[in-house]
């Protein structure tokens, strides 16, 4: 029997009530927006778990059913989450990590700085002695909607022989029924990232399961909030000094630096945007729409 593919994932969360001048959510002193991003954070993390067998409750008849084998193609035998939550001291939602209980593990890190829990999540990801096909390091205000993502990332990778990351894009929500979506992670200044790599189009190109056609770019952004590894790929990084700081922030440096300073990072090209894809659910962009010009070509 095949078993499902094992998915770890870890999810640094700081939330301060008092807000300061740092641009980061769990700063912004907003605690509504903030815990309803958490939640839908979570949820969507947990939803990415199926079974090959999955139960109907009939209420008619009062009681279960199997449900019929699911028309979505997937090579995978189910897919098992193991959801740890990463915090320091009493600056959480602890009311929304209770909502939760049973489904995640929280770990309470004592660290003099918060910013320093990224990497404590990180490390814990890297180090962690019991296997798993898939880890992902995640920040706490992204939502999943693909229920295909880590059949995505794992077909990737088999493709590519486990040499390169592949990062969704990130998008906002807009208003704006005109513009429904912003995409946050647009190209960098050339100065910048070439300090780390030459962006590059139409790198690769492969036909996923379902026959979608897909190109692959070296893009001109390669920060997405969230990393992830296979097994072959998280064990070539175990035992590496891991960077906390080197591409922007300590908080951009986890989520994109880990991957990036040892493997080539590439995302869907633009016009293949929809193949990976992530919210960032807890806005902090959208205020450019309308302020800035709108750029030809």
């Amino acid at each position: 029997m095949v078993r499902p593919c094992r998915v770890r994932v870890v999810i640094p969360h700081h939330f301060s009530a008092e807000p300061c001048e740092e641009r980061y959510g769990s700063t912004s002193g907003k605690t509504m927006r903030r815990a309803v991003a958490l939640g839908r954070c979570l949820g969507s993390v947990l939803s990415l778990a199926r079974s090959e067998e999955e139960t109907i409750l009939d209420i008619g008849h009062q009681g279960l059913r199997s449900a019929p084998p699911s028309t979505i193609r997937s090579c995978l035998a189910g897919v098992r989450i193991d959801c740890h939550v990463f915090v320091s001291g009493e600056e959480c939602l602890s009311d929304v990590l209770e909502c939760f209980a049973g489904r995640i593990q929280v770990h309470h890190e004592v660290l003099e700085n918060p910013r320093l829990l990224p990497a404590a999540a990180r490390d814990y990801l890297l180090k962690v002695e019991e296997p798993a096909d898939l880890s992902l390091y995640l920040e706490d205000d992204l939502v999943i909607h693909d229920r295909l993502f880590v059949d995505k990332l794992i077909w990737f990778s088999e493709r590519t022989q486990h040499k390169v990351v592949l990062m969704p894009h990130r998008y906002e929500c807009s208003r704006d029924p005109e513009h429904a979506r912003l995409y946050v992670d647009g190209p960098l200044r050339d100065d910048f990232i070439g300090r780390y790599y030459r962006p590059m189009t139409q790198v690769a190109e492969g036909r996923f399961w379902d026959g979608q056609e897909v190109t692959f770019d070296a893009p001109g952004n390669p920060h997405s909030g969230l990393f992830a590894l296979t097994a072959p790929q998280r064990q070539h990084l175990r035992g590496r000094p891991q960077p906390i700081d080197g591409f922007v922030g300590p908080l951009e440096s986890v989520a994109t630096y880990t991957a990036l300073s040892v493997f080539p990072v590439w995302k869907p090209a633009w016009h293949c945007r929809d193949f990976l894809a992530i919210e960032h659910a807890f806005p902090s962009f959208l205020g450019y729409l309308g302020r800035l010009p709108q750029l030809l070509g």
